[in-house]
């Protein structure tokens, strides 16, 4: 039950991309994307690209389910 899930999570997260509105960042949101890569890499050191995109699909996923309870 868990794949079929994962699937259709990172579907959605590697396509997302595509269908997206092109829009300008301004300040405060580039400012508030940078504090957000900080504190990953505190909170989460010698993490590689695969390990985070795992990371993100799961934290997705989590939060789908408490979303539909």
């Amino acid at each position: 039950m868990k794949r079929p899930i994962a699937v259709v999570t990172m579907a959605l997260l590697l396509g997302s991309p595509l269908v997206a509105c092109e829009r300008r960042q301004g300040p405060m949101e580039k400012a508030g994307e940078k504090i957000d890569q900080a504190v990953d890499v505190i909170t989460y050191p010698n993490e590689g690209a695969l390990e985070k995109a795992g990371r993100k699909t799961d934290e997705a996923i989590d939060a789908a389910k408490k979303k539909l309870e």
